[in-house]
């Protein structure tokens, strides 16, 4: 009986995970299942294998960017609309992260910036300009590392708030967790901010070193109508990155998105919630005019003129 429970959680996981490895461990284990069962080897054994799949399920539920088993995430907007959201995670970052922000205002666009709280901290400035130009901000943790997350207090959360507060004295509305990975811990700590947790729907590998060309080619044959577009501005928090080949692809995205008929949004207009908090004291969200429209009266030529770097 055992392996017959086994061998069903595993196809069902299989309908829920889109990652290589992950199919591919998921096959192994319905392939031990079988043999047990045909075999009519040890009930331990049997109950091993259930286990293992199970825990192989956690994984997929904790580092998944759509499913909602662990809390409450948004991996995309409406799809009978014409919006999509560019987001970009781990900035700020020197060359890349204003570069990015010319660009969609040279487009007629804006888009949400998910940033790390140790790199605001080191670059206040570029994320002071990207709030005056009226890009969106969120919050990505304040290390950005593979362990934190684990914590059930997850501390990392109001500390990256408090330094959002510091810099620009307003607290972001969304979360984004790093790597996707949450626990219904981290869940719970994001909802108790009143904060949306986002994941996404398009994600294309874009911290790897495959050309702008590249990127743009594999963003554009994955959108649809509603879509988050997950990119990097930055890498892990570390403001010195090169993501020259982003900046390459980010007219070549804006184009395509363009000759598709498709908009390119903050993701507090896609989503229709509110951008920012009243405070980080209060903790409760507030709809702003720039949140409404998603655009700004200043220009980044304006915003930049005082953004030098170090």
């Amino acid at each position: 009986m055992l392996p017959i429970i086994t061998v069903a959680v595993a196809l069902w996981l299989l309908t829920q995970t889109h990652e290589t490895a992950l199919e591919g461990a998921l096959v192994v284990w319905i392939a031990l299942a079988v043999i047990v069962a045909v075999r009519r080897l040890a009930v331990g054994l049997g109950a091993f294998t259930l286990v293992a799949v199970v825990a192989l399920g956690a994984w997929i539920g904790a580092n998944s960017s759509e499913l909602t088993w662990f809390g409450h995430q948004v991996g995309h907007g409406p799809r009978d609309g014409r919006q999509v959201a560019l987001t970009f995670d781990d900035g700020p970052d020197i060359s890349a992260t204003l570069a990015i922000a010319r660009i969609l205002d040279q487009h007629g666009a804006k888009g949400t910036f998910f940033q790390v709280g140790k790199a605001v901290r080191a670059r206040p400035d570029i994320t002071k300009a990207l709030y005056d130009d009226g890009q969106l901000l969120g919050n990505h943790s304040y290390r950005h590392d593979s362990t934190h997350w684990l914590d059930p207090r997850y501390p990392e959360l109001g500390m990256t708030q408090a330094v959002f507060a510091d810099t620009v004295g307003a607290c972001p509305a969304f979360y984004r967790a790093p790597h996707g990975q949450h626990t219904p811990f981290v869940a719970h700590v994001v909802a108790d901010h009143h904060m949306v947790m986002a994941g996404w729907d398009v994600s294309v590998g874009d911290w790897t070193t495959q050309s702008g060309a590249s990127i743009a080619r594999r963003v554009l044959a994955k959108v649809k109508p509603g879509s988050i577009i997950d990119l990097h501005d930055g890498l892990d928090g570390n403001v010195h990155a090169d993501r020259t080949n982003l900046v390459a692809a980010m007219p070549l995205i804006l184009d395509g998105l363009a000759a598709k008929g498709l908009q390119p949004v903050r993701l507090d207009v896609l989503l229709r919630k509110p951008a920012y908090l009243t405070g980080c004291g209060s903790r409760r969200p507030v709809q702003t005019r720039a949140a409404a429209s998603g655009m700004a009266p200043k220009s980044m030529a304006a915003s930049t003129r005082l953004v030098r770097d170090r």
